[in-house]
């Protein structure tokens, strides 16, 4: 069998292939909160514009956590929002995005709800909310509002020191131009996307339109209450990142497919033993070139992981 260049570039594309089904989660925008305890969040996270802005929140001393089912744990890093000092008047903190969305998206919230009538929500663009209350509005359940602050789920889920992990899909429909649907999930099994019909679905139907999201909110009305891990995503794999026993797929890690890059040669240089045909030599030369830039590459995945 004769060996070409082809070949050696079909190899590459192979590996390079499997590299990138590998690579993390592809994150539009996230916020872990990772700023010391006591001080406000400032410019941390990534895919925003600036730091954030307006009335000022605190940083909590320890960050939420999720665990699904499965014992599946959400990622989580850093510490938590809350509101800054005393009282019970509402405090709204915006950030605005890097880049606008102006298609469907995914997100995830990670919520700790209080007792009694309190605020703690994440307004995605004065569009639609998510938690307990929304803005200008105190309630004692989770719920989600619309951008007039009508309630849509209608559920009356206590919200009374739970912590609760919320998913949405928010949908862009190209014929009319604009957002037009919701559909939201309340602690769903991070290893596999829910569909509308999954018992964790918290609401999913039509929200007033809007054409683009450029920034979101926080809202506080207690020290007691808190908001952590805001991620935007493509999908839901984007924003439910997770860590188990097992793995969310059957991909090899990338010190899998290093081993695989420094094994892939070994038979072509044990036939290059058994032949002296120079074509062949010629092959397994380049080829080792290429898997030792190829292991190079997953050297460099593994160590930003």
């Amino acid at each position: 069998m004769r060996f070409t260049l082809p070949l050696i570039f079909l190899t590459v594309l192979v590996f390079l292939t499997v590299l990138a089904a590998n690579t993390s989660a592809a994150l539009i925008v996230y916020e872990p909160f990772d700023y010391s305890s006591g001080t406000q969040p400032g410019n941390g996270g990534m895919g925003w514009k600036e730091a954030w802005a307006s009335d000022p929140m605190a940083t909590t001393n320890g960050g939420l956590t999720y665990v699904g089912p499965g014992g599946n744990q959400l990622d989580v890093a850093g510490n938590a929002s809350s509101r800054l000092g005393n009282g019970s008047s509402q405090t709204e903190s915006v950030r605005d995005f890097q880049n606008e969305l102006t298609s469907s998206f995914w997100f995830s919230v990670l919520i700790r709800g209080g007792s009694g009538n309190k605020t703690v929500a994440l307004g995605i663009n004065e569009s639609f909310y998510i938690g307990q209350g929304a803005k200008d509005v105190l309630s004692s359940s989770w719920g989600v509002y619309d951008a007039d602050k009508t309630e849509l789920s209608g559920l009356s889920i206590s919200a009374a020191n739970d912590t609760s992990l919320f998913v949405g899909n928010a949908i862009y429909q190209k014929s009319q131009d604009k957002f037009t649907q919701l559909h939201l999930w309340r602690n769903p099994n991070l290893s596999t996307q829910p569909t509308v019909t999954d018992p964790t679905k918290f609401y999913s139907g039509s929200i007033k339109e809007f054409d683009k999201v450029p920034k979101i909110a926080v809202y506080h009305t207690s020290s007691l209450v808190a908001l952590d891990e805001i991620r935007f995503g493509q999908s839901f794999a984007d924003v439910t990142s997770f860590s188990s026993s097992g793995s969310r797929s059957a991909v090899p890690e990338p010190s899998s497919i290093t081993i695989l890059a420094v094994l892939l040669p070994l038979g072509y240089l044990t036939r290059r033993k058994r032949s002296p045909n120079k074509s062949e030599h010629r092959f397994a030369s380049r080829l080792s070139v290429v898997v030792r830039v190829l292991c190079v590459c997953c050297a460099v995945v593994e160590s930003n992981e």
